[in-house]
């Protein structure tokens, strides 16, 4: 008789425990909350205001139980109690340094009235790096055969220090750099020499390291892309002959500006190869495309078509290519790069 009993126990919901109630705020904040600093400098100390109203219907003390980074608080500030409907303007020093980027920090306060929760004062800021660049990536956009651009990327520093800069990569021998320091500034100044270029380079992406004398950035990564904008364009920009059973490619040759031009003279240097088409035939006024073709007559690993055309200061040269799957490469060859694509149009 005494089992059911028990059993209606056992299936009796538990009692519910309502979670304590969290004791009403004593203070009211008049100053906009959290409070933003903006951006600050690195070692730029800034500071952050908290008006504080009391809605107490007695008077209560504060004491600090914690302080985010870089952050300092006069405790004279808390010494008296805040009596009721006062507004207490509390001041903190925020400190920059060793710091970057987005910042969120806070001070919490505790007060000696058992029934008052904590209170937390928050505040932000973006700490600017010390060492700023005006653009990690930069373009000189098309370049003509004959010029030689020049580009600077500046940096400056933030702090009093000097600013000291040293070249942390190799640079190809196509593009030239120096460095000037003024102080807390200095320049990196690139030049482009395209009478460098290996033939066949029609553009480039140029990474280049440098190394800086402040400790939290020791090295900047920066890009320079260019584009050699001739008057004839040669698709491909070289003749790769990939696949031992093809013996026969063709040379597109276009006018960028659209106007007709001639090709004066055509010829190969090197053996393995042959040109099938003349520039005799040419000998007319001229167009705006031609098209040669290169046939493939030997395994020669390489050979060059030079062109000299009517709208062109220096000849064409155009690399040709056999790779040749059965043949070995020297040693400390550098492996052929893939061919650039062909673009129609280029943007800044």
């Amino acid at each position: 008789m005494l089992i059911l009993p028990a059993l209606l126990l056992l299936q009796a919901p538990a009692p519910e425990h309502k979670p304590e109630a969290v004791p009403p705020a004593r203070i009211e904040l008049t100053t906009p909350f959290p409070a933003h600093l903006g951006s600050v400098g690195p070692r730029e100390a800034r500071e952050a205001i908290f008006g504080i109203k009391s809605i107490h219907d007695r008077p209560f003390r504060f004491r600090v139980l914690d302080l985010s980074l870089g952050l300092s608080l006069d405790a004279a500030q808390l010494a008296e109690p805040i009596r009721p409907g006062e507004i207490r303007m509390v001041k903190v020093r925020v400190d920059p340094t060793g710091l970057e980027g987005f910042i969120k920090g806070a001070v919490r306060l505790g007060t000696d009235d058992p029934g008052q929760p904590n209170y937390i004062l928050r505040y932000d800021m973006q700490v600017r790096p010390e060492v700023a660049v005006d653009d990690l990536r930069k373009s000189l956009g098309d370049v003509a055969p004959h010029e030689s651009p020049e580009l600077r990327f500046r940096f400056t520093r933030e702090g009093g220090d000097p600013l000291k800069l040293v070249l942390a990569s190799d640079l190809p021998p196509h593009l030239e750099a120096e460095l000037f320091h003024e102080g807390a500034a200095a320049d990196l100044r690139l030049t482009l020499r395209p009478g460098r270029l290996q033939p066949g380079t029609t553009a480039g992406l140029e990474v280049i390291k440098v190394a800086t004398n402040a400790p939290r950035q020791p090295l900047f990564t920066l890009y320079l892309d260019w584009r050699i904008a001739a008057p004839v364009v040669a698709t491909p920009s070289r003749l790769v002959f990939s696949d031992p059973k093809t013996t026969l490619l063709g040379l597109e040759l276009t006018a960028r500006d659209g106007k007709p031009f001639r090709i004066l003279k055509a010829g190969i240097e090197g053996k393995g190869f042959q040109l099938l088409d003349s520039a005799d035939a040419d000998a007319g006024p001229g167009a705006a495309r031609h098209v040669l073709r290169v046939r493939r007559t030997g395994h020669a690993a390489e050979g060059m078509l030079v062109l000299q055309c009517s709208n062109l200061d220096a000849p064409l040269r155009v690399p040709l290519r056999f790779l040749d799957p059965k043949a070995r490469p020297p040693k400390g060859a550098t492996p052929l790069p893939p061919p650039p694509e062909e673009e129609h149009g280029h943007r800044h």
